[in-house]
């Protein structure tokens, strides 16, 4: 269950529990045997079932542990009730919970579940018709929570997919730009620049051939030239510098791209980068934010704030996720260090355990 790391399945489960327990206790109650010791062993053997039901869906750490262990617990609810009629009910719980084991590894369990089932109602007239009836409700539970984490899966695959096409795609576009005014920088450099220092050299050896008018115009000319030449080169010297990216546009692209968790996105009004090493280095990042709350965190909501401070270029992201005790730095978060290191910029991240997860960037702006 813990895999799937849905809630709705999570409030079925206790929905559930409490169905079957109600009724349950009403039947000890109606039959007299409430406070005998086999009903004492039932109550117990109940709520150590939900208690580890409710772990099991707070943690994927001891999870297949966890299973067994819930299956121990709601085979002696069966076991020491096996009149009540609901109690078999809590196997279909188990089953919804196996959507991380292999499909074989699945039915094995449980095949073994309805194998101890058998031996806990046998002594009943109608044991295998009521083996046969909740092998059926285990294996519906099973390959529909599978189904579902199989989508939710699927959908988080194609967001982090999507944010990621989206990033690429603005990089793509200030690498383009980048590269087509270096071109378009070395042509001029190359084409206008040499012809006119051709033309004022010319010129020059022009102006000592010639007397009077001609001459007053060919110094004119030379003066013109080497306006000229003075222009092209500071154009030259404009185009070699970064065009400014504009980081709020590429931001609010991203967050269009992700529906779960849902994206809280302010951006100061002005965050034009002119450094495109650190507007590139600032998309990584956002994108590695995002497809860890989507592919990690079981967050709902992810607030993003891109600021300037003290004159630095400062993201902060913080969800609503389950978070960690410690944190795990795999090759995303390991290779956004490296990224934001390599402009001298740092990185904060905090996490714990029901408190989600928290990221500051910080890059010279």
């Amino acid at each position: 269950m813990a895999a799937v790391g849905t809630r709705q399945l999570s409030l079925v489960g206790y929905l559930t529990w409490l169905i079957i327990g109600i009724p349950s206790v009403l039947w000890e109650i109606r039959h007299h045997t409430f406070f005998t010791p086999r009903a004492g062993v039932w109550a117990v053997c109940f709520v150590l079932f939900i208690v580890a039901f409710a772990i099991n869906t707070r943690t994927e750490t001891h999870w297949r542990y966890l299973v067994f262990i819930e299956a121990i617990f709601a085979l002696a609810c069966v076991w020491t009730q096996p009149l009540g009629g609901m109690q078999p009910v809590l196997l279909v719980i188990v089953a919804g919970q196996l959507s991380a084991f292999s499909w074989r590894g699945a039915l094995m369990f449980d095949l073994a579940l309805m194998a101890a089932l058998y031996a806990a109602v046998y002594r009943l007239d109608e044991a295998l018709l009521i083996v046969i009836s909740y092998f059926a409700f285990t294996l519906f539970a099973m390959i529909t929570v599978r189904t579902a984490h199989d989508e939710a899966e699927a959908r988080k695959s194609l967001a982090e997919a999507h944010a990621e096409l989206k990033v690429a795609a603005e990089l793509l576009q200030i690498s383009s730009r980048t590269d087509e005014r270096l071109r378009i920088a070395r042509d001029l450099h190359d084409l206008l620049g040499h012809h006119l220092t051709a033309l004022s050299l010319n010129l020059e050896v022009a102006s000592h051939l010639t007397t009077g008018d001609a001459r007053d115009h060919i110094e004119k000319s030379k003066s013109i030239t080497k306006l000229l030449l003075s222009d092209v080169r500071d154009v030259v010297s404009a185009m070699r510098h970064d065009e400014a990216v504009d980081l709020g546009a590429a931001i609010e692209s991203i967050s269009a791209a992700v529906t779960t968790p849902q994206l809280h996105v302010e951006v100061d009004g002005d965050l034009a980068v002119t450094n495109s090493a650190v507007a590139q280095t600032a998309l990584r990042a956002l994108q590695e934010i995002v497809t860890n709350a989507v592919r990690h965190s079981g967050a709902r909501n992810l607030w993003v704030r891109v600021t300037r401070k003290d004159g630095a270029l400062v993201i902060d992201a913080k969800d609503d996720g389950t978070g960690r005790d410690h944190v795990l730095f795999g090759n995303g978060l390991r290779g956004m260090r490296e990224r934001v290191e390599a402009v001298r910029g740092s990185l904060e991240v905090i996490t714990a355990r029901g408190k989600g997860f928290e990221v500051r960037v910080m890059l010279p702006a």
